[in-house]
């Protein structure tokens, strides 16, 4: 029933004596305790504990799966953006070719109407050239004709041959 334990702490030795039908009612009353509570709580613990680990690793996971998904969402908002600007310069590009070739047709169309006044302001002039050069003999005549009748005033002959001879001048 006695059994001797020596302990050493430094240089004392000390004795114990232990009950060994005590140490076996205890180690029993353990392994109740413990089948106690593996029946009733255990099994609980345990798929409880193992629940939490699942979640913990699906919590990894979505941890995971949430930074591939920003990562995508910042690929695919990169993507946008570029499209977005892309878009935006071929809009811009667009538009400066529509002004250019409205700038174009308002040139043209000035040129055109330029060139029509032009055309008509020589026909115009060409016509009142005609006009000056048709009308020039007869008003050098007509002014001839009254200056020379103050100067002969008497002598019709002499006037009618005086105004012949200045317009034959003029002709050359």
């Amino acid at each position: 029933m006695n059994t001797l334990w020596i302990f050493t702490l430094g240089y004392d030795y000390i004795f114990m004596e232990i009950d060994t039908s005590l140490l076996i009612a205890q180690a029993i009353n353990f392994l109740l305790i413990l089948w106690l509570f593996k029946w009733l709580i255990g099994d609980k613990l345990t798929v409880a504990i193992k629940e939490r680990r699942d979640e913990l690793a699906k919590a990894a996971d979505a941890s995971k799966i949430y930074d591939e998904t920003m990562a995508k969402a910042e690929a695919d908002k990169k993507a946008m953006i570029d499209e977005a600007v892309a878009h935006k310069n071929n809009v811009v590009q667009q538009a400066e070719l529509a002004a250019q070739n409205k700038s174009d047709k308002i040139l043209a169309d000035a040129q055109a109407t330029a060139w029509r006044i032009q055309d008509e302001a020589k026909q115009q002039a060409g016509k009142l050239e005609k006009d000056l050069e048709d009308n020039f003999v007869t008003w050098v005549k007509k002014t001839a004709y009254s200056v020379v009748k103050k100067l002969f005033n008497t002598d019709v002959s002499l006037q009618e041959k005086y105004l012949e001879e200045l317009a034959k001048e003029f002709r050359k």
